[in-house]
């Protein structure tokens, strides 16, 4: 009963999300002050259309050649802006990273360029290969922080609910940086570097207020043999019964902490999950999770 009740409380917490409205009107009011904190920003943009999305204003606006998105509060407090740009315009360090990483034989779709108040520049790569699709996100100086494997709007997080993050993230991690925040689904992801390690912290919205989901990071093939003996015989177990072991990423969670281990089993990709005393929790398709 226990196992079930931590992987119910696990799920809803991985599967929880928020809508976000999105009102397009042509006869959407902007304050005077938006509008001149837009112009003193884009002061050769054209072809505007503002939306209302949820508490943000969303510019789309063609400025030098390239379409771009901007977002603004209503009194005009620039938040975020995502970039269209062609793959030249990549850092060089940008661009040696994705040549010399495991996609660069993929065929590039899109580029963005996105600026946040307050955060780090990233660039975005999305790139497919027959009916496969990820999007690479990185930072100026290559690294790659993120890897999905499906395409996603990126949007800004509310001021209030920024500075609520980087607080919790920074009494959870204290000697962490911070290399991006968005929200993603409804939800907030946040990308920090702790003690070497690059890891995603997840936060859910309730009452408009940040609550801790998870964090989860890639366990290294060398680090294998430091996991408890318990979750070491589990992975040998799996390799027992045939299934090839791929990616391993830790979890941690309110409920407990987890082990996530990517399987090839007969040519189909599995996600099992390990508690960390070695028991097999859960076992799910790779594309339904």
């Amino acid at each position: 009963m226990k196992k079930l009740v931590f992987w119910a409380m696990m799920t809803l917490g991985v599967i929880s999300l928020q809508s976000c409205d999105k009102e397009d009107d042509n006869n959407l009011q902007i304050s005077a002050g938006l509008q001149e904190a837009f112009d003193a920003r884009y002061p050769h943009a054209s072809r505007v259309d503002w939306e209302r999305t949820g508490e943000f204003y969303e510019a789309e606006f063609t400025e030098n050649g390239g379409e771009h998105k901007a977002w603004f509060t209503f009194e005009g407090v620039w938040v975020m802006t995502e970039y269209d740009i062609p793959f030249t315009q990549l850092p060089q360090a940008v661009q040696d990273a994705f040549a010399a990483g495991t996609y660069a034989s993929w065929r590039v779709d899109d580029v963005d360029k996105i600026e946040k108040s307050d955060m780090s520049v990233v660039y975005i790569i999305e790139v497919e290969s027959g009916t496969q699709e990820y999007e690479l996100t990185y930072l100026e100086d290559g690294t790659l922080i993120r890897e999905n494997t499906e395409w996603s709007e990126h949007l800004p997080v509310a001021p209030d609910q920024l500075s609520s993050v980087k607080e919790l993230v920074k009494e959870m991690y204290p000697q962490a940086s911070i290399l991006d925040i968005e929200e993603e689904k409804g939800n907030i992801e946040v990308e920090i570097r702790d003690g070497g390690r690059q890891k995603e912290v997840y936060f859910k919205l309730a009452d408009g207020k940040p609550v801790w989901m998870h964090t989860s990071y890639e366990v290294e093939r060398y680090e294998i043999k430091n996991l408890p003996e318990a979750v070491q015989q589990a992975l040998q177990a799996l390799s027992g019964s045939g299934m090839e072991v791929d990616d391993i990423d830790f979890f941690e969670t309110p409920q407990g902490n987890y082990y996530r281990v990517e399987v090839e089993d007969r040519d189909v990709d599995k996600y099992v999950y390990v508690a960390e005393n070695g028991e097999m929790l859960q076992m799910r398709l790779k594309n339904h999770v």
